[in-house]
């Protein structure tokens, strides 16, 4: 008997430490936890909705399973990494302070991965400080500011920017919310950016004093500027979209950028509103991009020293503007039915040649795809809406038509292309082709026609 009651009394003991265990297990704050794991460890978090804010201090794996979502409204981001080689994986993210001074996700570590996030967000999304060599992957930034306010519209006059560092209001609920940006880089290099989704933001990537870093196929939308650098240094553009910004993407007092294979489209709603907008930018690549549907397809200022090659500009209204740019290079673009094919003003020492235009007639006398007469248009026209805005209306009115042949002050800054293309290059490309599979086709023919002489013979001879 006594056996059995001592057995009975171990038996209990054990079961109470078996649910002290548990309910000490759920107790622990995710914070608390992710302070007890040590360095290298994988902290992985159960679905269910967990409050802000999160500081990762040490190099750990921050893995969701299912559901999460990590809220704060509190004074600090909802997430902070200020830690190496940490990662952060697969939970959302929601961020209900107003005007916040720092993101809902704020990197001052290094070689951290970050990827597969959703973000919602009253301020800017994620915000890299002094941070470099890290991975945002797969991150979903949401803008739940809907009124932009005055100050998201695009500006006519881009030199105002210059030299202005980025920064927003303390928290504040009493004032007008603002939008902050998708993703925001101060002094931050060699990052990879790379298939994330932003919406309704003020800017959708913001790099500032940053280079060498490298962002591709992301798509930005309904913001301000979809990609916007500042002082920066071969930053690479790769396979992005930018669709109903008012600017797809901008490159201020930068140089090397290399920007190719982008998507620049429908960015059209602000009169100021550009595909690609270069400001003081020398030494870049502007190469096989897309650029459709938008106000003016690509805008240069101030620049120098830039190639533009390969890319699409179509159904713009002004196809390429070029103001105070040059020896730059503008060769084997095609535009096609832009309202105004090309400007330039105050802009020398360009070199034009090998373009598609598709409203050319031209001659080829030597049968070597390019016309022999050259492809001209007058700067009158940009000349005198610059002076006189409102005359924009009279777009090809006869009177204008008119006078723009009388003109003839200073076309030396007018777009001139010596060589201009009578066909696009994909067309020449797809003949060539055609040409090639043709060829091949007789030689087909002309191997089997002789097979078949030579077994007709053998026959003969038989």
């Amino acid at each position: 008997m006594a056996r059995m009651l001592l057995a009975a009394g171990i038996a209990g003991l054990t079961v109470g430490a078996v649910f002290f265990d548990r309910v000490s297990a759920a107790s622990v704050s995710l914070q608390e936890r992710i302070d007890q794991a040590q360095p290298g460890a994988v902290v992985t978090v159960p679905a269910g909705k967990y409050r802000g804010p999160i500081r990762i201090t040490k190099p750990i794996v921050l893995q969701a399973e299912g559901a999460v979502e990590i809220a704060s409204d509190g004074s600090s981001p909802v997430l902070s990494i200020l830690s190496d080689h940490a990662v952060v994986r697969g939970m959302k993210i929601v961020d209900n302070r107003i005007n916040p001074a720092d993101a809902s996700v704020v990197m001052r570590g290094n070689h951290n991965i970050v990827e597969d996030l959703v973000i919602e967000t009253m301020g800017t999304g994620v915000q890299l400080r002094d941070a470099s060599n890290n991975t945002l992957r797969g991150i979903r930034v949401i803008g739940l500011v809907t009124d932009p306010g005055k100050e998201q519209e695009g500006l006519h006059n881009h030199g105002q920017h210059a030299h202005q560092l980025s920064g927003a209001a303390g928290t504040n609920p009493d004032v007008t919310a603002k939008k902050g940006n998708g993703f925001d880089l101060n002094h931050s290099h060699h990052n990879r950016i790379v298939s994330n989704r932003i919406s309704n933001m003020f800017d959708g990537i913001y790099a500032e004093n940053s280079n060498f870093n490298h962002m591709e196929q992301n798509f930005v939308e309904n913001s301000r500027y979809g990609y916007h650098f500042m002082g920066t240094s071969a930053t690479k553009l790769l396979g992005n979209t930018g669709s109903a910004n008012v600017t797809g993407t901008m490159l201020m007092e930068s140089d090397g950028a290399v920007v190719q294979h982008n998507r620049f489209v429908k960015q059209r709603e602000n009169p100021n509103a550009q595909g690609i907008l270069l400001f003081d930018v020398t030494g870049s690549r502007i190469e096989g991009n897309r650029i459709e549907g938008n106000r003016v397809g690509l805008y240069m200022e101030r620049s120098k020293g830039n190639r533009l090659e390969g890319n699409e500009f179509t159904l713009n209204f002004v196809g390429m503007q070029l103001k105070q740019a040059s020896g730059n290079v503008v060769t084997a673009n095609h535009f096609v039915s832009n309202v105004i094919q090309a400007q330039a003003q105050d802009s020398t020492a360009n070199t034009l040649e090998g373009n598609y235009w598709d409203d050319m007639q031209g001659i080829d006398l030597d049968a070597d795809g390019r016309s022999n007469i050259p492809y001209e248009l007058n700067p009158f026209f940009l000349a005198l809406t610059e002076a006189v805005p409102p005359y924009q209306i009279f777009f090809q009115a006869p009177g204008l038509v008119f006078l723009e042949g009388l003109f003839t002050a200073g076309t030396d800054a007018s777009i001139r292309d010596g060589a201009p293309l009578l066909a696009p290059v994909m067309a020449q490309e797809d003949e060539q082709r055609a040409g090639q599979q043709t060829a091949m086709g007789v030689l087909s023919v002309l191997l089997m026609s002789g097979s078949c002489l030579i077994m007709y013979g053998g026959v003969r001879r038989k």
